[in-house]
Parts: structure tokens; C-alpha cells; sequence
């Protein structure tokens, strides 16, 4: 049999043992004699592929939807900013601002629930807050709205016109576009309600102004002689208009605080974004596995027609994991880079270049180092392993689509162990919050770091105990223990 140069690949058979001689004859793996129909029918060989399918459908199914499927159901918690900027107004019952009545009655309702969490802020901070991410929506009453308020009872008795008092309810979907309007939509009938409060009070109010009005008309007709019924038919009344404006007073206007900009998915490039990079780290790190299994001479594979082993170089399990990794580090620099100039040519904005760059490179070497470390550990489990974890239970997790606030427990609990959802707020921070370390670049940055440093730590551990305790793998395949047990 001819010899090879070492690092060759061979077309088939298996190749010579690292530091066997020249001349010793390579073993060959024995042929499997029995029935081919027989191995193919076996349990064994539809079993396991049955149930890897069952596995990845049902816990795909169940922690994806399970994990979506009804955030209504799952709010608790979700912060909105409240803001009482009225000034005030003088009535003839001495000073009022019913903005301050307003939302002391709002955060006392929702106090008695778990929700919502009702911040009253001033209008810079809530400012402040929505720009970083931290609410989702703010109620915000406007200076004038007890003077606007105030007006509406004089005008109904009056010519005089009115504006009604107005709230803003300002939208954050640069936070999450989805947990916006949920938490616009809790809100929105407690300001409904405060409306109908605010008009019993302006209703009370016009019609004691009314039969003031009246009384001290009727006062000054009957000096000047004008008979009591004539003096009923001049008498001021409220009419069906203004009773109506009376009644639901408070306009309230619904808009968002930022409009994310063109090019950023409706404020979903971010989540997309991250998706792409544990996409691209995920299959990369397969493909890689099994590209450098083959080139150490662990496992084959196939290119094309060609059955590609190469030298059997008896790796440590260690060393193994380490080059497969070091390799994925290495490769995810040009990747990072690459991926980044396309998202730029399709139109997605990418501020703060040099933070993006890095936090994509540093998202592929986070989910190839758990990718390595769950193969290393559990074997070709691991890549099953790795979609259940990284893909089925980060995609709920990683707040691009609801922020933990709408989640259910489970989700909660495991977020901040799951690689996407420290890529997904570390590039949310870069994109749409200046890169600030406080809305999420340092948290999700040194995330990452943590679960890199653990699945380093626990991939080398098993893997100098795998090779202490059961030996440096060979390439050679037991084909005869592996017909019998067929």
C-alpha cells in the first residue's frame, strides 16, 4: 500500500497511526457482511433520528411560543414614566391642579396592581429614561391642562373659546416596538377613566357657575324691571355641545418619543442583527467541528466525492477544543467585518463603528465557545444541545421581541445565561442609545465575558478528565462490535 505524506487526506480506509513506521501496514476497518436491509430496518437506525426530531420540534415549539405566545398574560412590572407638567390654574374655589390629582390617582391605582410600574419622573428625567430604554411609554400632562381644564367650564357658559386640557402619551419602540403598545394600551384606560373623573368635576363645577351666573343675572333684570318669566328665558344655559366636551374633557394624544430611523427595522435591527451573528456562530462553529475533526483524523468527511481523514494525530480533548475555538476567534474578525460593511450597504444605520465591530465579533466567539463546550462535554449531543439552548430558549429570551417584563418566569430567570440576550442589549446600546454604557453596553459586553469564561473553564475541565480517565480518542471505528450490537 502506498505511503502518504503526512497531513494528506485519504479517499478511504484509515490512515496510518501517528508515529507508526514507514513500512507497518495501516489497519483497514472490516467490512460489514451482514444484511444491509436488516442495519437500515433496525431500531437503532430510525430510533434515534425519530427521536432527535421529536426533541427539537416539541421543545422548539414549546419554549418559542410557550415564551411569546401571551405576553398580556405574563406582564408584571412593565416601567412607564408619568409627568405632571401642569401649572396649575386659579378657580373660584381658590387654586387647583387637577394634572397633580391626576396622577397621584393613576400611581395609586396601579400601585394596587403588579403590572405596570408607574414612575413618577420630571419631564427631563423621563426624557432621560425613554432614551435609554429604560420605560416604554411615558403619560406626560401638559402645563396648561388645568388652565385648558378651567377655560372649558367658563366657555360653556361663555362665547369665549376653549381648548381641552391635553396628555401626551408618548411610545418608546426603539425599547422594544411590541412592549410599547402593550404598555400604551394599559394605560390608556385608566386616562379614559381620569377623563370621565376630571368632566364630574368640570360638570359640577359649570353647573354651579351656572346658577351663579343666573342668580346674579336674575338679581340685575329684577332691578331693571324685567318680569320674572322673561327673566327665565334670558337665563344662561349650557348647551348639548359644550355639556358633551364637559363630559369627556381631556384629549389625549398618542405618538412616538423617537421614530427609529430609516433602515432599522421598525426598531427591530438590533434583535435581527444579533439573530444573524448566533446564526452565523452557530452553524460556523459546526461546520468547523467537523472540518477539523476530519483534518486531525477523528472523524471523516465528505466533499463531494471525496471521503476526506486526514492524519491521525491522536488529539488531547483539550487541544481539541482550544484550536476548534482559537480557530472561530480568529475567523469571526473578517467575518465580523464583512457582515458589518453588507448591514451598512442595505441601508442599516451602524453608529459608533468601532463598538459595533467589536461587540459582533466578541457575539460569534461567545456562542462558538458554548457551541465547543456543549460538544466537548456531551459529545455530538452537544449540537443538539447547543440549538435547544442557544437558538429555542435565547430567542424568547434575548428581549428583542418583549423584554423580560412580558415573559414568563422561566425566561426570566435563565436571561442573563443566554448568549443572545447579552449580544441583543449590547447592540441595542450601540444602535440606538449612543453607546452608553449604562443602556446596556457594559452589562451586555461583560455578559458575554462571563459565559466565554465559564464554557472555557468547564470545556477544559471535562476535557482533561475525559482523557485522564477514558484515553486520547482514536479514529478507528470498532465496525465489528458495531454489527453485532445491530
Amino acid at each position: 500500500m502506498p505511503s502518504h505524506k503526512s497531513g494528506s487526506s485519504h479517499e478511504s480506509g484509515s490512515p496510518r497511526s501517528a508515529g507508526s513506521s514507514p513500512g507497518a501496514q495501516e489497519p483497514r476497518t472490516p467490512q460489514y457482511s451482514g444484511s444491509r436491509l436488516r442495519a437500515y430496518l433496525s431500531p437503532r437506525s430510525w430510533l434515534l433520528p425519530l427521536f432527535v426530531l421529536l426533541l427539537l420540534g416539541g421543545s422548539g415549539t414549546a419554549l418559542y411560543l410557550g415564551g411569546l405566545g401571551n405576553p398580556a398574560d405574563h406582564l408584571k412590572q412593565l416601567p412607564v414614566a408619568v409627568v405632571n407638567r401642569d401649572q396649575g390654574t386659579q378657580t373660584p374655589t381658590g387654586q387647583e391642579n387637577f394634572g397633580q390629582a391626576i396622577t397621584d390617582t393613576m400611581v395609586e391605582n396601579f400601585g394596587k396592581t403588579d403590572q405596570i410600574d408607574l414612575q413618577p419622573l420630571s419631564w427631563e428625567d423621563a426624557q432621560s429614561q425613554l432614551r435609554a430604554g429604560r420605560v416604554f411609554a411615558a403619560v406626560v400632562v401638559e402645563p396648561d391642562f388645568s388652565a385648558s381644564a378651567a377655560g372649558l367650564v367658563t366657555a360653556s357658559l361663555t362665547d369665549a373659546e376653549a381648548s381641552r386640557p391635553q396628555i401626551s402619551l408618548y411610545t418608546n419602540p426603539l425599547a422594544s416596538p411590541l412592549a410599547s403598545e402593550l404598555a400604551a394600551g394599559a394605560v390608556k384606560p385608566a386616562l379614559t377613566q381620569a377623563s370621565t373623573s376630571l368632566g364630574d368635576q368640570l360638570q359640577d363645577s359649570a353647573s354651579q357657575a351656572q346658577q351663579a351666573a343666573a342668580e346674579a343675572q336674575g338679581q340685575e333684570l329684577a332691578q331693571l324691571g324685567v318680569p320674572a318669566e322673561a327673566q327665565g328665558a334670558l337665563a344662561p344655559t349650557i348647551d348639548g355641545t359644550s355639556m358633551a366636551l364637559l363630559r369627556d374633557p381631556v384629549q389625549i394624544t398618542q405618538s412616538e418619543f423617537q421614530k427609529p430611523p430609516d433602515g432599522a427595522a421598525l426598531g427591530m435591527s438590533a434583535f435581527f442583527y444579533s439573530v444573524l451573528l448566533m446564526v452565523v456562530g452557530l452553524s460556523g462553529s459546526v461546520t468547523l467541528h467537523f472540518l477539523l475533526d476530519s483534518r486531525s483524523g477523528v472523524l471523516p468527511v465528505e466533499l463531494g466525492t471525496r471521503y476526506v481523514l486526514g492524519p491521525r494525530l491522536l488529539p488531547g480533548r483539550w487541544t481539541t477544543f482550544l484550536v476548534k475555538w482559537g480557530t472561530a476567534s480568529i475567523a469571526a474578525l473578517p467575518t465580523a467585518g464583512l457582515m458589518m460593511w453588507t448591514a451598512h450597504a442595505v441601508g442599516m444605520p451602524i453608529p459608533h463603528g468601532g463598538w459595533f465591530f467589536f461587540s459582533s465579533w466578541l457575539s460569534i466567539v461567545t456562542v462558538a465557545a458554548v457551541a465547543f463546550a456543549l460538544v466537548g462535554i456531551f459529545g455530538s449531543a452537544g449540537m443538539i444541545l447547543s440549538l435547544i439552548y442557544v437558538v429555542f430558549m435565547g430567542l424568547p429570551a434575548a428581549t428583542g421581541v418583549l423584554p423580560l417584563q412580558t415573559l414568563p418566569g422561566f425566561f426570566v430567570f435563565i436571561a442573563r445565561g443566554e448568549p443572545l440576550y447579552q449580544m441583543t442589549i449590547a447592540n441595542k446600546a450601540i444602535l440606538y442609545y449612543d453607546a452608553e454604557a449604562s443602556a446596556g453596553l457594559q452589562a451586555g459586553l461583560i455578559g458575554m465575558g462571563i459565559i466565554i469564561l465559564i464554557s472555557v473553564v468547564a470545556a477544559l475541565v471535562f476535557a482533561l478528565l475525559y482523557d485522564r480517565t477514558r484515553g486520547v480518542r482514536s479514529a478507528a471505528a470498532d465496525v465489528e462490535k458495531a454489527a453485532a450490537r445491530t
